[in-house]
């Protein structure tokens, strides 16, 4: 049960995450070093700035179709055809990545379906996955952290549903080779699995 009337029971099952937990830590310690979360160590570019400024002051900061803003699906159409020759795939625009993680699991995971999620994890997958009810199940990346299609393939059941990859890998920075991803690729399709890549550092 929640603990206050106003709060859905399901937010009993998520605890903060660790990383803000070792924030909560080094608070309270004299000049500790960050080396714990992925924020750039560079501003953000002179053209970026100016675009964004420009735009403003345009009147650009309206409400934009829910699809996102047609220009830039226009360009990120062009480059999901041209790198990855899926004509059948449209391009939806969202806010950020952990957006459109939350939309994907809610738009393909019932109560009850499986997802695999290679541990090492991201924190949200596995909160992610049991806020829509479905479950998560961890599969060993240890000791190198690369994914043995083997272990996936044992994790599978009939209500394996998706398959959560990330690569470069949060938080291990591994990148998955191009056998890997075939890989694991093939064996989703061998099985009629879901495989969603999270590409947030490409």
């Amino acid at each position: 049960m929640s603990s206050h009337p106003w709060l859905a029971d399901r937010t009993a099952q998520f605890d903060s995450s660790g990383i803000r937990k070792v924030f909560d830590l080094a608070a309270k310690m004299a000049n500790p070093i960050n080396l714990s979360i992925g924020q750039p160590d560079f501003p953000v570019p002179d053209a970026v700035k100016e675009a964004a400024i420009a735009a403003i002051r345009a009147n650009k900061n309206g409400y934009s179709v829910t699809q996102g803003i047609a220009e830039l699906r226009e360009r990120l159409q062009a480059r999901v055809d041209a790198e990855l020759g899926h004509a059948d795939r449209r391009v939806l625009v969202t806010s950020g990545t952990s957006g459109a993680l939350v939309l994907a699991v809610l738009a393909m995971v019932n109560p009850g379906d499986e997802v695999i999620v290679f541990d090492p994890y991201f924190v949200m997958y596995p909160a992610l996955v049991a806020m829509v009810g479905g479950k998560p199940v961890f599969v060993d990346t240890y000791p190198d952290f690369r994914i043995d299609p083997e272990r996936v393939a044992a994790a599978f059941t009939p209500r394996t549903k998706m398959i959560l990859f990330n690569s470069p890998s949060n938080p291990t920075g591994i990148v998955a080779g191009e056998a890997e991803v075939r890989a694991l690729a093939e064996l989703a399709a061998g099985h009629n699995i879901a495989l969603v890549s999270d590409e947030i550092y490409r």
